[in-house]
């Protein structure tokens, strides 16, 4: 496994005392989302797996490898940093983060990370923060700063993915999931090919009827320069210019079929 799965793999997150099965099934989605495995929940109000998937869909892997523990300290017991997120910072000496900071600066730590998410209707006790070594919160509007239990870990696991992985891992996708095949940037001389024939293209629908088409081509120059074009999408425009003047050339020659036809009649 590479370092940035690793990474992913030797994160937990962790429910503190989640009141309902719906927010667990939520967070779940965020994590097979996001790439993360390993679920610990402490003292669920309610736990159904077979409910959890029928609202998660395609989780059964992360289901089935939750793990419940009665108590905090014991689901945290082999994790060498915890990050608690909360909607508050506190008055005592404790590092506190932005989620993006604290993605940045353990998220890969070799002993693993937990990152823990109290109840729904209170977050994390002052009992439950002791035992943190780092806090997490996200910038909310100050006069609203409580967050949907899944909406806030969707948002925290991101981050963590994104330092793990980096831009490489998304940037080469297509939003279908599927690797991209790169196509190679249009040259010079394919570019000034095909300004001609739109030119040409341009003339044949009357574009430039009556006026210099010079500075008109200058625009289309610039338009077309800004898009940095690949060879894949210059070809598709150029076919259209190409349908252009063979339609053009149809026009024409239907034209003076028209005429024969009437001279002839």
């Amino acid at each position: 496994m590479s370092e940035g799965p690793a990474r992913l793999e030797r994160t937990c997150i962790v429910l503190h005392e989640p009141q309902d099965v719906v927010n667990i099934a939520l967070v779940i989605r965020a994590m097979k989302n996001m790439g993360f495995s390993r679920l610990r929940l402490v003292n669920p109000g309610e736990f159904d797996a077979w409910r959890i998937t029928g609202i998660a869909h395609d989780t059964e892997d992360v289901v089935e490898r939750i793990r419940i523990f009665d108590d905090l300290p014991a689901a945290l017991a082999d994790v060498s940093y915890v990050l608690g997120a909360t909607a508050r910072r506190r008055s005592t000496r404790q590092d506190w983060w932005s989620p993006e900071e604290a993605a940045a600066s353990r998220g890969g730590r070799d002993g693993g990370l937990a990152v823990v998410f109290g109840r729904e209707d209170r977050g994390l006790s002052n009992e439950a923060l002791d035992l943190c070594h780092g806090l997490v919160c996200i910038p909310t509007n100050p006069d609203h700063t409580s967050m949907n239990l899944a909406h806030a870990a969707v948002i925290i696991l991101y981050e963590l993915r994104k330092a793990a992985l980096g831009r490489a891992d998304w940037e080469a996708r297509d939003l279908d999931g599927k690797r991209r095949q790169r196509t190679p940037p249009a040259s010079h001389a394919e570019l000034e090919e095909f300004f001609d024939l739109w030119e040409r293209a341009m003339e044949e629908i009357g574009l430039f009827h009556g006026i210099e088409p010079l500075p008109k081509m200058r625009s289309f120059r610039n338009m077309f320069q800004r898009a940095d074009l690949d060879r894949r999408e210059l070809g598709l425009i150029l076919a259209t210019a190409y349908e252009v003047l063979n339609f053009a050339h149809r026009e024409k020659i239907r034209a003076r079929e028209r005429a024969d036809a009437e001279a002839g009649g």
